[in-house]
């Protein structure tokens, strides 16, 4: 029988799926202390959704009928299980939240000591969500059916870093999880199948698909100075944004070399995202590693632009929404949580002391309950 826990809101009787309309102000899905909120719209003060003890890591589904998250046995678990809330057209709790996937259920188990998921990602298209069970330096790449939690069995144990759903739901392109400084391949797979490196020996730290899912982006920390001399060659060593054609989001094959999109040596970069208005997005650490700044690549432009110069360099990073409105972190005390455009004109701080925060997936065409969403 599945496991539910108590709920901080009264439980709603749903009329349909709670879809946004193209326009409309998108929801941000926040965890604080333990529970999951929503600012609905984003910037308005947040309202609490679960009482947890220890629920975080919240992936809202596409139409915004559901929302999956980690709930944790302790506060101080590296992982826990996946579970999901479902919700009303008004963003209101509809009966308790309730397990999706237990760790325990997976057969087989990989190690036993672990068995902790993190990381959940529901896809585009609205049927299925991805996470990682976790391991020192990453975890193994899993999807799992949105409806009945079942598993999808994986070709092979896939050791993932950083992971992002193509558009079309169909494909994952991702990193090689690793816990000391070695290259890693970025790499796209075709859920169910086989999965392909597109880029090989690189120092990638994150990756996404562009705006029409026919290219993985990638971002590369600087690997070219005298701290990288004794580890084996990288072929990408240039700290940069860098893009891989995969047409219909799956691999090349053959692969074809990636393209620096911007690059620049001594630095690091990560948190890299696809905006609707063709630009790319990332971040910056600063020398001292105390601050990160973001960064905006607009389409033809030869160099990236700074929109804000004070997200924090500890947690989370900066997460995209559509009409490229943007969530972080900044450096005040606490953290704030911040909302803001693509240019920074109105940032709106809406919490602090939040350890996760998540938009729901930008798409193409329609989720699996036929709704049309924005891209």
């Amino acid at each position: 029988m599945p496991k539910t826990h108590p709920v901080a809101e009264p439980t709603v009787t749903p009329s349909s799926p709670a879809a946004p309309k193209v326009g409309q102000p998108m929801p941000l899905f926040y965890a604080k202390a333990g529970s999951l909120y929503v600012s609905d719209p984003a910037g308005a003060p947040g309202r609490k959704l679960t009482d947890g003890p220890a629920d975080t890591q919240p992936a809202p589904s596409p139409d915004l009928a559901h929302v999956a998250f980690v709930h944790k046995a302790n506060a101080s678990d590296d992982g826990g299980e996946l579970w999901v809330l479902d919700l009303s057209p008004e963003h209101t709790l509809v009966g308790a939240p309730r397990q999706l996937v237990d760790p325990a259920a997976l057969s087989p188990r990989h190690v036993a000591e672990f068995g902790q998921f993190v990381s959940p990602r529901w896809s585009p298209t609205g049927n299925q969500v991805a996470f990682l069970e976790s391991r020192p330096g990453g975890g193994f790449l899993l999807v799992a059916a949105a409806e009945t939690g079942a598993v999808v069995p994986p070709q092979k144990l896939l050791f993932a870093h950083a992971y992002a759903w193509a558009p079309d739901g169909k494909h994952i392109a991702w990193t090689d999880g690793r816990s000391d400084v070695r290259p890693d391949d970025v790499n796209a797979l075709t859920v169910g199948a086989a999965s392909t490196a597109v880029a090989k020996d690189t120092n990638a730290f994150s990756v996404t698909y562009g705006k029409d899912g026919q290219a993985i982006l990638f971002t590369n920390g600087d690997a070219s100075g005298q701290d990288f001399a004794g580890i084996p060659p990288f072929v990408i060593r240039d700290g940069g944004i860098y893009s891989v054609a995969t047409p219909g989001g799956a691999a090349a094959n053959p692969p074809a070399p990636p393209t620096p999109l911007f690059t620049r040596q001594g630095s690091y970069y990560g948190d890299i995202a696809a905006l609707d208005s063709g630009a790319v997005a990332f971040t910056e650490q600063s020398a001292d590693d105390s601050s990160k700044t973001i960064q905006v690549l607009n389409a033809g432009s030869l160099l990236p632009r700074t929109t804000s110069a004070n997200v924090a360099a500890d947690g989370p990073g900066p997460v995209w929404g559509a009409g490229d409105i943007v969530a972080y972190l900044d450096t005040s005390p606490g953290s704030a949580l911040v909302v803001t455009d693509v240019n920074n004109r109105t940032p709106k701080p809406i919490d602090t002391g939040v350890d996760a925060f998540a938009w729901p997936p930008r798409t193409i065409g329609t989720t699996s309950g036929g709704k049309t969403v924005p891209q």
